[in-house]
């Protein structure tokens, strides 16, 4: 059995499963704040506590930032600080009696996870999009995920868009549909937490800046999207991440595209919009993923 890790910035998904992705367990407890001491020693816990029950054999990570698989060190930046520019793997595999640990980018996991159990299992070649806070992504092209020389390619949330703004350069993650409900609710100067699910219920209610904001990043999604498909010319764009579970959202992004392509010159070439299939649980299966084929996957990622 092999115990497999989602980092994120806010929570850790973690769970116990076979080779065929046949999950006997799944819990999760929030991303420590304390450091990586801390950290360190919950999957230790959690290793103690699962061994218990089962034969754990080695452990898969999915993490955020600038992952070095094969280095076993994460560069760049996170939302979890005190993972980078540790020997990350070396510290994991010894707090877990020197099992064998693999570790990967969050975002290039959703997409080995959409790949092989998911909305992507009969393509070959497929561009991700992963929204949350932030926008990740992963390119795949002849059924191989590819990385880049830096590890940043698909990191598709640096795409500038909008030019620049009291001397940022504002880009295709500034305009996530969590970022919109931030402004809207410093536009509208309350305290309460406003989530993109929230805006969206805003704007079917009627409420004019809301309706702004969500019609913002349609149009940015589409633009994104028109993008990618003139860069990559890819079977599918496989939009993932929290907003894949409403098909109201994928449904807006399609037709704005439609609408922005329709009468225009590259308006030729669609592109094939869909949503992933596999929600939160992508990471989970894309790390366990690649801990199986991680031989494989190494020459070409």
């Amino acid at each position: 059995m092999i115990l497999v890790f989602d980092v994120g910035g806010t929570g850790v998904k973690y769970g116990v499963s076979d080779e065929q992705g046949r999950f006997c367990l799944r819990d999760s407890f929030e991303t420590p704040a304390a450091g990586l001491e801390t950290f360190l020693n919950k999957i230790r816990e959690i290793f103690l506590k699962t061994s218990k029950q089962w034969d754990i054999q080695g452990a898969a990570f999915s993490f955020p930032g600038e992952v070095h698989s094969r280095e076993g060190i994460i560069r760049g930046i996170s939302a979890v600080p005190y993972i980078h520019d540790v020997e990350l793997k070396n510290l994991l595999s010894q707090r877990l009696g020197g099992l064998t640990v693999t570790m990967a980018n969050d975002a290039k996991c959703a997409a080995m996870g959409e790949l092989w159990k998911g909305v992507a299992r009969n393509c070959k070649n497929v561009v991700f999009v992963i929204c949350g806070t932030g926008i990740g992504g992963a390119v795949v092209e002849h059924g191989q995920l590819y990385k880049g020389v830096t590890m940043n390619r698909g990191e598709f949330g640096n795409f500038p868009m909008g030019g620049f703004k009291d001397g940022v350069l504002l880009t295709w993650s500034d305009y996530t549909l969590e970022k919109q409900a931030r402004k809207y609710r410093k536009r509208k100067g309350i305290e309460e937490i406003v989530t993109g699910k929230e805006l969206v219920c805003r704007s079917m209610d009627g409420d004019g800046l809301a309706t702004e904001l969500l019609e913002e990043f349609y149009y940015w999604m589409a633009v994104g999207c028109i993008t990618l498909e003139f860069s990559f010319d890819p079977e599918m764009i496989a939009i993932g991440g929290g907003i894949s579970a409403n098909a109201d959202i994928i449904r807006g992004i399609r037709l704005k595209t439609e609408e922005l392509l329709d009468g225009q010159r590259p308006g030729y070439l669609r592109p094939n919009i869909c949503a992933c299939t596999n929600g939160n649980q992508a990471n989970l299966y894309g790390a366990l993923y690649y801990y199986l084929y991680h031989d494989q996957l190494e020459h070409t990622i």
